[in-house]
């Protein structure tokens, strides 16, 4: 299967954080709400061939696999929308857990980062912590 993946491998990490920081500021959030101001509303600070410039479309599928299998995010219910056809489907709404939160639960009895985990790359959330508590990675 070639070309299955059109988006760069450490995507997902930076749409993890650019979500977060966005429910951080503007609260719970549908699937579809996310999606819109991922592909319309948000525009990265520089331009050009920047490395931090968003330049693919995502999907209401990518978002909320990403929401629904990282430790960033917990979803509070459900939503009943209205989609192009007329048609009520349901669409999950996620809010955040608190970063500190989240590294909590990766240390060990002893205040340590597990040896064997097996993600090594984190969103950048994650790693500002980690780092902000003298840990290394």
């Amino acid at each position: 299967m070639t070309g299955y993946r059109k988006q760069p491998r450490n995507s997902n990490l930076k749409m993890a954080t650019r979500i977060y920081k966005h429910l951080e500021q503007e609260g719970p959030k549908t699937t579809a709400q996310i999606k819109d101001w991922l592909n319309n509303d948000f525009r990265p600070k520089s331009e050009g061939n920047a490395s931090n410039k968003f330049k693919f479309t995502v999907t209401s599928a990518q978002i909320s696999g990403l929401m629904r299998t990282s430790p960033l995010f917990y979803c509070i219910g459900d939503d009943s929308l209205i989609g192009e056809n007329g048609k009520f489907y349901v669409a999950k709404v996620y809010h955040i857990v608190p970063v500190a939160t989240v590294v909590d639960k990766m240390l060990d009895d002893s205040g340590q980062l597990k040896t064997h985990r097996l993600r090594k790359r984190l969103p950048s959330v994650i790693r500002e912590e980690i780092k902000s508590r003298g840990l290394r990675l």
